[in-house]
């Protein structure tokens, strides 16, 4: 039996509320805003585009559709936990080769900005590495679903062109992830300054610190990864939605 997949919402959405919970974002999108907010982001030649792709009549091979959609289905949930495995393997020091790895920095940082360089870079690997893997994800779903059945093709042939429409927002909006998360390490360090000048001891109170970071930064990178995999999840439920109305 095919594992459940997540159901996920705007509203709910892991990364929108971890960034509320950290202190850096107000977001409230209803979804009136939401929409509007996508059609200013989408301009006349991808509406022309998008058009086209939902107008399309659309030839697709006649296969065993339910196979297939078991087949799809726990390939994605496959490779979904390498990649969040991976990418939460490479926050423990000692778990593993790992090609990015967690700053080893134990000793005490004397300003703001050496307290947290180390820990941007290591975070905008890390999202860097994770957007490739992801964008092969969506792209082998996305051509492995759409020889299933017309409607399917069609459903993937506008998962393309809203694809090519918001792709370059997307990346503007996520790469301002870092720049929260700055802030976010900055308070931080304002906290394990002010404990040190209160009488705590420095080395202490700044492997404490380092693992509020590590915990941190480690729940944001998974609630982006999540975000991130939107796009490919819906296909899926497409997938499993066609299949059982022809149950």
């Amino acid at each position: 039996m095919t594992q459940a997949l997540p159901q996920v919402s705007l509203g709910s959405s892991r990364l929108v509320r971890f960034l509320t919970d950290l202190s850096v974002s107000d977001t409230q999108v209803s979804h009136r805003q939401f929409t509007e907010r996508l059609g200013q982001l989408i301009d006349f030649s991808d509406s022309i585009n998008l058009s086209a792709a939902h107008a399309r009549s659309l030839n697709a091979i006649d296969e065993d559709a339910e196979s297939f959609r078991e087949g799809i289905t726990s390939e994605f949930l496959r490779a979904r936990s390498t990649i969040v495995r991976a990418a939460m393997r490479s926050f423990v020091l000692g778990s593993g080769p790992t090609r990015i790895k967690w700053p080893r920095a134990e000793t005490p940082p004397q300003g703001p900005n050496s307290a947290t360089a180390a820990y941007l870079k290591f975070y905008q690997l890390q999202q860097a590495d994770v957007d490739t893997k992801i964008r092969g994800l969506h792209l082998r779903t996305r051509q492995a679903i759409a020889s299933l059945s017309p409607n399917l093709a069609r459903i993937c042939a506008i998962d393309a062109a809203l694809n090519d429409a918001l792709a370059t927002h997307a990346r503007r909006y996520l790469s301002a992830v870092p720049n929260l998360l700055m802030r976010r390490l900055e308070h931080l360090y304002t906290e394990f300054e002010e404990t040190v000048q209160s009488g705590a001891e420095r080395e202490e109170s700044w492997i404490e610190t380092r693992e509020r970071y590590r915990r941190e930064s480690q729940g944001l990178l998974l609630a982006e990864i999540e975000a991130r995999l939107l796009p490919s999840l819906g296909l899926i439920e497409a997938l499993n939605e066609e299949i059982k109305d022809e149950d």
